[in-house]
């Protein structure tokens, strides 16, 4: 007699086969369990689709065949794996997320380098000409080259969180909110924006996770709509986060809602005309009227684009004034400016680029004058003596 078993259809759906190498080297590819399990449903989904003439995946094609997945679960661990240099993320033929194209020619790469490291005799194969103590100590260099920018940066890195620290210390109190919890945003909005984490922006980030109470989660959500629409002020993102509070929006859905009908129409953000005291403070001490939106969004990029703080800008606000009569805000953007290209980020390097610049015209007109002094003299600033009897003779012709 036949039977029918519907365990046997369990086999229609095949294997995930995760290579055997990514669990070994996990550790040195800093992946966690989340990863390796979205790594496993993108070689099921690449699998299942024709890899033949088509090359990659696409996350459409992964939230299908994972039905455990999000869109924002899977967006989230791709940006990670992408900060890892494991994949590739490639627009498709739209913007959607469903559309993107998955590599994972950077995995393989990393993994085909890591056995080749673990195995000499690979290396052999491929590099004939060159020998294992070459090969060795090529590594070693790099390695240590590697190390080297990585003390730099460390050490810039934690210069920058004292200076914001000791700015914060009187403004801030103490965070509720772990420091896993707040890095995981601050690492999310630096990729995102391209730029290091603002003080302004650290403190607006204390205020949704303290104040307001907001998720990890639910920030990161907020914050994706955000960028996607090209608000990156801090202030503004603070007062969609009050808005969202305000009307108890907790959900997904609700946030592309709000968004769609009061974010994209500009009804919520009123056309951005709100109070800003730090604007007012600059054109109340240079005398500029802020009260034009363009006039103030020249502001916003020193402030947030470039990252000066709010007493650099009052100081090239005074240099402006000490030096013009007319002057305006473009001779205070090409101070800025100037700073910006010699790295100057502080007061006191300020004070200092001034010292030496006068020093410099000083030297420089000490240089003119003493060229003038060693001009000689042309024929008719030279003096003629005439004898007294000479002169009386004239007198008396006269």
């Amino acid at each position: 007699m036949v039977q029918f078993y519907s365990s046997l259809e369990i086999f229609r759906w095949g294997y995930a086969h995760l290579p055997g190498a990514v669990f070994f080297y996990a550790k040195e590819l800093e992946l966690d369990i989340e990863d390796i399990g979205v790594l496993s449903s993108i070689f099921y989904a690449f699998e299942q689709t024709k890899p033949l003439f088509e090359s990659g995946v696409r996350a459409g094609q992964v939230l299908q065949y994972c039905s455990c997945l999000t869109t924002n679960k899977l967006s989230r661990r791709l940006n990670r794996l992408q900060g890892l240099d494991l994949l590739t993320l490639v627009e498709g033929s739209s913007k959607l997320f469903a559309d993107r194209i998955i590599y994972l020619d950077p995995l393989m790469e990393k993994l085909e380098q890591l056995i080749m490291r673990d195995h000499p005799g690979f290396v052999g194969q491929v590099k004939s000409s060159v020998t294992q103590e070459e090969e060795i100590e090529q590594q070693m260099k790099e390695y240590q080259e590697t190390i080297e920018q990585l003390k730099l940066q460390l050490e810039e890195q934690e210069e920058r969180q004292n200076i914001e620290m000791n700015s914060l210390t009187l403004s801030n109190p103490p965070s509720s909110v772990s420091s896993e919890q707040f890095r995981r945003v601050a690492d999310f909005i630096s990729k995102k924006t391209g730029n290091l984490l603002s003080v302004k922006m650290e403190k607006e980030l204390h205020t949704w996770l303290d104040d307001l109470g907001f998720t990890p989660e639910f920030l990161l959500c907020m914050l994706e709509l955000t960028f996607e629409r090209d608000i990156n002020n801090p202030r503004e993102i603070t007062r969609i986060a009050r808005d969202l509070k305000e009307y108890s929006i907790n959900t997904v859905e609700g946030l592309e809602s709000y968004f769609i009908n009061y974010v994209d129409t500009d009804k919520s953000l009123n056309a951005r005309n709100y109070f800003d005291p730090e604007v007012i403070e600059f054109g109340n001490f240079t005398g500029i009227d802020m009260n034009a939106e363009a006039r103030k969004n020249v502001y916003y990029k020193w402030r947030y684009d470039w990252g000066f703080t709010h007493p650099m800008i009052m100081k090239a606000g005074e240099i402006m004034c000490q030096r013009t009569k007319n002057g305006g805000l473009e001779y205070i953007d090409s101070v800025l400016n100037n700073w910006m290209s010699k790295e100057i980020r502080s007061l006191d390097e300020v004070e200092k680029e001034l010292q030496n610049f006068k020093a410099r015209k000083k030297a420089n007109m000490n240089h003119k004058s003493a060229a003038k002094n060693t001009t000689p003299k042309s024929h008719d600033e030279y003096e003629i003596y005439v004898p007294p009897e000479v002169i009386e003779e004239l007198k008396s012709k006269v």
